[in-house]
């Protein structure tokens, strides 16, 4: 199996987990209740969760996301293991342009999955230490459109 192709397969398989737990990250998760949460945020060990800005611990510095009211922002994990996913309400689909522009602007590549319609997007990029998966949906009526962030540590950096 050619290094490309071993990098791709957990890619394409987060790209899909994205695809599936898109409700409830649009939904605020209001489908789940863990004791002791108000909304705002939860206290799990190992896990940091809230709404309204990036947990503290996110890689800003080589991450760009997109300028955005935050809807909710996850940390877990730890060391080679740690994986953070941040929702941010964007203009629209178009969004999606400036996501990719900014992300490669920031050396990341843009693998070949992924695309764009008219309800949405998904993209795919790479850089040294990180893996972040994008997907861009129309969302609900709550939130409007959101850009969802998933940053995983890479098993290559």
């Amino acid at each position: 199996m050619t290094t490309t192709r071993r990098r791709r397969l957990p890619l394409i398989a987060l790209a899909g987990s994205l695809a599936l737990a898109a409700p409830l990250m649009l939904s605020g998760c209001s489908l789940l209740h863990l004791p002791g949460s108000n909304g705002g945020g939860i206290s799990i060990p190992g896990v940091s969760a809230g709404s309204g800005k990036l947990p503290s611990d996110f890689p800003t510095a080589d991450v760009p996301v997109i300028k955005g009211d935050i809807v909710t922002g996850l940390s877990l994990g730890t060391g080679k293991d740690k994986a953070w996913n941040v929702m941010v309400k964007v203009s629209g689909v178009d969004a999606f342009d400036e996501i990719v522009s900014e992300l490669t602007g920031a050396g990341f590549t843009q693998e070949e999955i992924g695309g764009k319609t008219a309800d949405g997007a998904t993209g795919v990029f790479t850089k040294g230490d990180y893996n972040v998966a994008v997907l861009l949906s129309t969302g609900d009526k709550k939130n409007g459109p959101v850009a969802n962030y998933t940053v995983t540590k890479s098993s290559n950096g």
